[in-house]
């Protein structure tokens, strides 16, 4: 079986073709690479590195993210959340000082 550093290697550089034969060849999901002091999912390398398409397949044999990365995620789309309102909020006081 291939090494976390390949798979990190191939996750992030989109190599969806050798993913694809380490799995059907009996490659365990989850594996994680420890790097910075934490531990990151195949599916964070790949969603860093813009290759969306290698997200969802890794999504489709059943990677998952790590608690801190769900966490981080959630945190980012709240901050998304936020943004928009007070977007919206700035529109609909422009329309009424009109």
């Amino acid at each position: 079986m291939e090494n976390i550093e390949k798979l990190w290697e191939w996750a992030c550089s989109g190599n969806t073709e050798k993913l694809r034969n380490y799995y059907e060849n009996g490659g365990s999901i989850n594996n994680r690479h420890f790097a910075f002091g934490e531990s990151h999912s195949l599916i964070m390398g790949a969603f860093r590195n813009s290759q969306f398409d290698t997200v969802e397949y890794l999504m489709s044999v059943g990677e998952e993210l790590t608690n801190k990365e769900y966490a981080d995620i959630k945190g980012e789309m709240r901050k998304q959340e936020i943004l928009h309102s007070l977007v919206e909020r700035k529109e609909l006081l422009m329309d009424i000082n009109m």
